[in-house]
C-alpha cells in the first residue's frame, strides 16, 4: 500500500504485543496478566487514594470553615459590647478585630504577630442592618504573608528556628501565639469576616483609640483565620495506611490475575497436551471441550472438528493409495506382460499387436493418472464465467448421436446461465453420459429443466438448473445409489474391466458438482427400470428474473 504523502509504501502498523519489551514478551501468560492487572490496580488505587485524601482534607476544611463562621459569630456578639464582660483570650483561636480605618482593635491567637495582615485581609462586608449589631458574616481566601518578628525574638533559638513550646513560664501564651503565626505565614487561608456595630457607651476598652460615629456608636469587621492543621492532621493520619494498603491491594488484584489465568488458561494446557500425543496412529482421539461457553470451549470444539476432518482425509488417502496402487497394478501387469513376451519370444509376437496393446494399456494408465490428480486437486477459485447448461448438454448429445449412441435430448429450456467453469462441466457432463451409456440396455434420455422457487416461501433457496441423465439399465437399490459415488466403486463386476471403467467417474463428477456449489444425486428410475442422475446448480438470474446470456 503506497502512503499518499510521500508516495513509497505505507509502514504496516505494530501490533500492540510487538510494542512489549523483549523480556515482557518471554514472560509466561498468567505472569503477564497479572503483571498488567497489578500495575493497572497499583495506578487505579493510587489515584483512589490521592482523590480520597484531598477528598478527607477538604470536607474536614469545610467543617473548619463552618465551625470558624460559628465562632465569628460568638466573638462578634462578644465585641458588640467592647469586651467588657467577656474579653478575648488565646482559646478564641486566630481572630483581629479591624476598625474602618485599618487598625487592629484587638485579636488572640496568631493572627496577632502576621505582618501587615490588615492590608491583605478582604474588604470588609456591609455593616449590620438597622437596629442590630452584628452583620451576615462572609467567607473568602486571602494569601497570608510573613511573620512580625519585632517581639519574636525571645520565641527563636541563636540560629532562627523556633524555641520548643513550653509551659509553666509567663510568656508561654505568647509563644504559643508566635508559633502559630509561623504555621499561618506563607499559606492560603480562608477568612470569615463579621461586620460588628458596637452601640454608644461601647466603644471602649480596646487596644487602640476607637473611631465612633456621629451617633457615638463604632464599627469594625471581625476577620476570624480558619487554619488548616486540623484537615492536615486528619490527611495526614491516612498517608501510612494508604500507603500501605495501596501496594498491598495491587498485590492482591495481580495475585488473583494470576490464579485466575492459570485456571482459565488450564483448559488450553489440557487441549496442548491431548494434541501433543495424537499421532497418524491415534487420530481417533480427540481433545477435552471444557463446561464454559467461552472462546477456549469454540477452540476445542473447533480443534475436535479440525481432528474428525484429519481423520478423514488419512483415512481416505490411505484407502484411496491402497485403491489407486490396486488399479494401477493391473494396466502395468498388462503393459509388462506384452513387453516381456515380445522380448522373451521375438519370432512369436506379431510387433504391431504388441505396441498396439502396449499403447492400450499405456492410455488406460494415462487415463487414470489423469482422473487421480483431478481428484487430488485442491478446491479451486470461486467460478466467474457463464456456461449455458442447454448448450452444453446439446453439444454433448449431438457428439453420442454421431457415435451411433442411443442418447437423446427430450426436453430443455432455450438456456440455463449458471456460473463455473466451462471445461469442468463438460467433464462432468461427459462423465454422467460416459456411465449412463455404459450401463444402458437401449437408450439413454438427458432433460434440462430450471426450477425457480414460489416467491414468499421462506426457503431462501434461488433458482436452480438440474440435468437428469436416465439410463434404462439395471436399476440400484437406494444404497447403491450413493454407493456409485465413491472412488473406485463397480456395481457390475460382471463386465469386464475395459467396459467397466476406472470406478473414477462418478466420483470426479460429484467433486466437479460440489465445486460448482451443486449437488449430483442418483435415484432409481420412476417407473423402472434404469437409474437417474440428477445435477443441481444455481441459476444466475438478471434483476428482472431473466437468465443473462452466456
Amino acid at each position: 500500500m503506497a502512503d499518499p504523502a510521500h508516495g513509497g509504501p505505507r509502514p504496516r502498523p505494530r501490533s500492540s504485543w510487538r510494542r512489549l519489551p523483549p523480556v515482557a514478551r518471554r514472560l509466561p501468560a498468567p505472569l503477564r496478566t497479572a503483571l498488567v492487572a497489578g500495575l493497572v490496580a497499583l495506578l487505579l488505587a493510587g489515584a483512589a487514594a490521592w482523590w480520597f485524601q484531598r477528598y478527607a482534607y477538604d470536607a474536614v476544611y469545610r467543617e473548619s470553615v463552618q465551625r470558624a463562621t460559628e465562632l465569628s459569630l460568638r466573638l462578634a456578639d462578644r465585641a458588640a459590647t467592647g469586651w467588657k464582660d467577656d474579653p478575648p483570650g488565646p482559646s478564641d483561636g486566630p481572630f483581629v478585630q479591624v476598625d474602618p480605618t485599618g487598625r487592629i482593635l484587638t485579636g488572640a491567637g496568631g493572627a496577632l504577630d502576621l505582618a501587615d495582615l490588615p492590608a491583605l485581609l478582604p474588604p470588609p462586608p456591609p455593616g449590620p442592618p438597622p437596629g442590630r449589631t452584628v452583620g451576615q458574616p462572609l467567607d473568602d481566601t486571602v494569601r497570608i504573608g510573613g511573620t512580625d518578628e519585632r517581639s519574636g525574638a525571645p520565641f527563636h533559638l541563636p540560629d532562627g528556628t523556633l524555641r520548643p513550646v513550653t509551659g509553666g513560664y509567663p510568656d508561654a501564651a505568647d509563644h504559643i501565639a508566635h508559633t502559630e503565626a509561623h504555621y499561618l505565614a506563607h499559606r492560603t487561608l480562608t477568612v470569615v469576616a463579621t461586620p460588628v456595630r458596637a452601640p454608644a457607651g461601647h466603644c471602649t476598652g480596646f487596644a487602640a483609640a476607637v473611631v465612633t460615629e456621629p451617633d457615638g456608636t463604632c464599627r469594625s469587621t471581625l476577620y476570624v483565620l480558619v487554619p488548616p492543621y486540623v484537615a492536615a492532621y486528619v490527611a495526614d493520619t491516612l498517608t501510612v495506611p494508604l500507603a500501605v494498603g495501596v501496594p498491598v491491594a495491587a498485590l492482591l488484584v495481580a495475585a488473583t490475575a494470576w490464579a485466575a489465568a492459570r485456571r482459565t488458561l488450564r483448559p488450553v494446557e489440557a487441549i496442548r497436551r491431548e494434541v501433543a500425543v495424537i499421532t497418524a496412529g491415534s487420530l481417533d482421539r480427540r481433545v477435552p471441550v471444557p463446561e464454559g461457553r467461552d472462546a477456549i470451549r469454540a477452540l476445542a470444539r473447533t480443534t475436535n472438528a479440525t481432528l474428525d476432518r484429519l481423520e478423514d482425509a488419512v483415512e481416505r488417502q490411505a484407502r484411496f493409495t491402497a485403491d489407486a496402487a490396486h488399479e494401477l497394478r493391473s494396466p502395468l501387469a498388462a503393459l509388462r506382460y506384452h513387453l516381456e513376451t515380445a522380448l522373451d519370444h521375438p519370432g512369436a509376437a506379431d510387433p504391431t499387436d504388441t505396441l498396439a496393446e502396449a499403447l492400450t494399456a499405456t492410455r488406460r494408465l494415462h487415463a487414470l493418472s489423469d482422473d487421480l490428480l483431478l481428484l487430488a486437486r485442491p478446491e479451486p477459485p470461486a467460478p466467474r464465467s457463464l456456461v449455458d447448461l442447454t448448450g452444453l448438454a446439446a453439444e454433448l448429445v449431438l457428439e453420442y448421436a454421431h457415435l451411433g449412441r442411443q442418447v437423446t435430448l427430450a426436453d430443455a429450456p432455450a438456456q440455463a446461465a449458471v456460473r463455473g467453469d466451462g471445461p469442468e462441466l463438460h467433464r462432468l457432463l461427459r462423465n454422467l453420459l460416459d456411465n449412463a451409456v455404459r450401463h444402458a440396455r437401449t437408450a439413454v434420455t438427458v432433460t434440462v429443466t430450471v426450477t425457480v422457487p414460489v416467491t414468499g416461501s421462506g426457503s431462501g433457496a434461488g433458482p436452480t438448473a438440474a440435468v437428469t441423465v436416465h439410463n434404462d439399465g439395471t436399476t440400484l437399490t437406494p444404497e447403491e445409489c450413493e454407493t456409485v459415488f465413491a472412488r473406485f466403486t463397480r456395481l457390475d463386476e460382471a463386465r469386464g474391466r475395459d467396459a467397466g471403467g476406472s470406478g473414477l467417474g462418478l466420483a470426479i463428477a460429484r467433486s466437479l458438482a460440489h465445486r460448482h456449489r451443486g449437488t449430483l444425486t442418483a435415484r432409481p428410475a420412476d417407473p423402472p427400470p434404469g437409474t437417474v442422475f440428477e445435477l443441481r446448480l444455481p441459476v444466475v438470474t438478471t434483476a428482472d428474473g431473466t437468465a443473462p446470456p452466456a
